[in-house]
């Protein structure tokens, strides 16, 4: 068993284009991953799609205004969202910041 610390220094970005939000994984297997976000207070994870995956975020701590498709939705400590295959969707943390547990389960692919 392993330990995830909210201040481990072994937090990555998400990627160098979006500032403010960092990852940790913690499973990565060809049909699902399971991953925590840290989002600095006010940032934004852009609006984008998965044509492979649904995804489901579990706020852990702090709030997010995740919008799925035309919808937006506030999400508090506690709360989770689902975000089906291909969906447009993006988050925005609170003024305090916030962290997520992302869970995505790839969609069955045919054997080639």
């Amino acid at each position: 068993m392993s330990k995830l610390l909210m201040d481990d220094p072994s937090w990555e970005l998400v990627s160098k284009a979006i500032d403010g939000i960092s990852q940790q994984w913690a499973v990565r297997k060809d049909n699902g991953t399971v991953k925590f976000l840290r989002f600095d207070p006010e940032k934004a994870y852009p609006k984008h799609h998965h044509p492979d995956r649904t995804e489901w975020l579990y706020v852990v701590s702090g709030e997010m205004i995740a919008q799925i498709d035309d919808q937006v939705h506030r999400l508090r400590e506690g709360e989770f969202a689902i975000f089906p295959v291909n969906s447009e969707h993006s988050l925005k943390a609170g003024s305090k910041g916030a962290v997520v547990l992302v869970v995505a389960i790839f969609e069955n692919k045919p054997s080639a």
